[in-house]
């Protein structure tokens, strides 16, 4: 009992001072955080989205095609749905027929029966209209050249839908008016590898997917702002009444142009 006495008395004061001794308490809540302003969404909108560089991109492309690099045509604005005719039905009729007949010739009894079935669908053309508008100018510009300084053919839908209804022409010009769907996809097919479909959703905002048009499968898709990394360090100081002030670097729709290609470049690449 006595030593068991003293073993006692030897932890209990080892326990006490363990107990005893004081930790931080654990924070409970996250540190508070400097809320969002309508400028710091400005400014993330606004960010440039792409940090791999041009030559990099370049040769990632380059190599993933090995030198056959594709045939591109462009969609500007344009949709590619599911409609593949200009030709709409709207309205179907089915007439249903049953008869027979029985009579009597002097060889013998002759007993006739008939049955037959009619299907009539009623088909309009949709009107024909201009499309949607083309984004401007510049800023189609910026994308090709970019495209085509990388070895990229970009092909014209309207010249290969007209080179490709013209090679189908006997040279009687008796054929009625081409179905314009059937004969986009045919100039696809023939002229093109792969199909851009390019939309400008907002004026800061533009939306790009890449399809094969042989099988279908898509190569990229990607949303954008155009904001090419490389100026957005550029910066300029203007010297005002109150000291210099920064003024943002603004963007030509050129540029803009030539930055989505490069997304879309790299994009397909991978």
């Amino acid at each position: 009992m006595k030593h068991l006495a003293i073993v006692f008395c030897a932890l209990v004061p080892g326990f006490s001072l363990a107990a005893s001794q004081s930790h931080e308490a654990a924070p409970m809540m996250a540190p508070a955080q400097k809320p969002l302003t309508d400028s710091d969404l400005q400014n993330e909108r606004s960010a440039p989205q792409r940090l791999e560089s041009e030559e990099a991109i370049l040769d990632r492309f380059h190599a993933a095609f090995d030198g056959n690099t594709p045939r591109v045509a462009v969609f500007w604005n344009r949709a590619f749905d599911d409609q593949v005719s200009d030709w709409r039905s709207s309205t179907r009729g089915v007439v249903s027929a049953r008869g027979s007949l029985k009579g009597n010739v002097p060889d013998g009894n002759v007993d006739l029966q008939g049955q037959s079935q009619i299907a009539a669908q009623g088909e309009y053309r949709s009107n024909r209209t201009t499309g949607p508008a083309s984004p401007a100018f510049e800023l189609q510009s910026g994308l090709v050249s970019q495209l085509t300084e990388a070895g990229v053919t970009v092909v014209d839908r309207n010249a290969i839908m007209r080179i490709t209804d013209n090679a189908l022409e006997t040279g009687d010009f008796s054929r009625l008016s081409p179905d314009q769907r059937r004969l986009e996809m045919r100039a696809l097919g023939e002229h093109a590898d792969m199909l851009l479909v390019f939309r400008r959703i907002a004026d800061d905002r533009f939306e790009i997917e890449v399809l094969d048009v042989h099988n279908g499968s898509i190569r990229a898709m990607l949303s954008s702002n155009g904001v090419p990394p490389e100026k957005d360090k550029a910066r300029q100081w203007k010297a005002t009444d109150h000291g210099f002030q920064k003024v943002e670097h603004t963007f030509t729709l050129d540029e803009i142009g030539g930055e989505l290609a490069l997304q879309t470049l790299a994009s397909v690449a991978r």
